[in-house]
């Protein structure tokens, strides 16, 4: 699945743009932003990522980690209220979660950040800019739309679910017309092993079975019209 070409759609245009090129595209608007601002505010633009996942958010410099840390679970992992942690470089030492992100990317422009260390989901989360733009919240700027993960059975729908104990990147994932035919074949699928497809890293996962931000992205892959 990490061959899945990813894009999103940007907050402030609403146009698509592809993954590759949609750092610089969003950093234009935030700069045409920044000279109509009277009240400035300190406010950096990061980009959490993972393979084709990844979110462009717009964090006031004044939250600290604990804050950013309470949105990646919200969007994107919680399940099970698993340990998280920052770091400046992977298994490296923990940074204080009272840390505030302005400190945080003081003199560094990437962190690295870990959740659940029995089946870790790790993040990469780099500093894209800083601007000055009041934001009193973390503000979800774009965010990859949902995954053209097709059905590995008929390779015509788009999948909704998936058998944990059969999956990889080929197979194990059906659409709505064949689940109900691998059910028959699984037993496993039934009790334990059905998952939904959602548009988080933390797919099929633990537990996890969505977010609580930005559910209508959070579903499954649409056939264009």
């Amino acid at each position: 699945m990490n061959k899945v070409q990813s894009e999103g759609v940007c907050v402030y245009c609403n146009k698509t743009v592809k993954k590759q090129g949609l750092s610089r595209h969003i950093a234009t608007h935030l700069k045409q932003i920044e000279l109509e601002t009277k009240k400035p505010q300190n406010a950096l633009h990061l980009v959490v990522s993972t393979g084709p996942y990844f979110l462009h958010l717009l964090v006031p410099a004044i939250c600290d980690l604990a804050d950013l840390d309470y949105f990646l679970r919200d969007i994107w992992l919680e399940c099970c209220g698993h340990i998280s942690a920052f770091s400046h470089v992977r298994y490296g030492d923990d940074i204080d979660k009272d840390t505030p992100i302005g400190i945080a990317f003081e003199r560094i422009d990437s962190l690295f950040y870990a959740y659940d260390f029995g089946s870790t989901t790790e993040l990469g989360i780099a500093n894209k800019g800083i601007y000055n733009i009041p934001t009193k919240q973390i503000m979800l700027v774009s965010r990859n739309q949902p995954l053209p993960i097709m059905c590995s059975t008929c390779q015509k729908l788009p999948a909704t679910c998936m058998c944990i104990v059969h999956c990889d990147d080929d197979s194990g994932w059906y659409c709505k017309v064949c689940a109900p035919k691998h059910k028959k074949e699984c037993s496993d699928f039934a009790d334990y092993a059905k998952m939904p497809v959602v548009n988080s890293p933390r797919c099929g996962v633990c537990g996890y079975t969505g977010g609580l931000i930005d559910k209508v992205r959070d579903g499954v892959y649409k056939l264009p019209i």
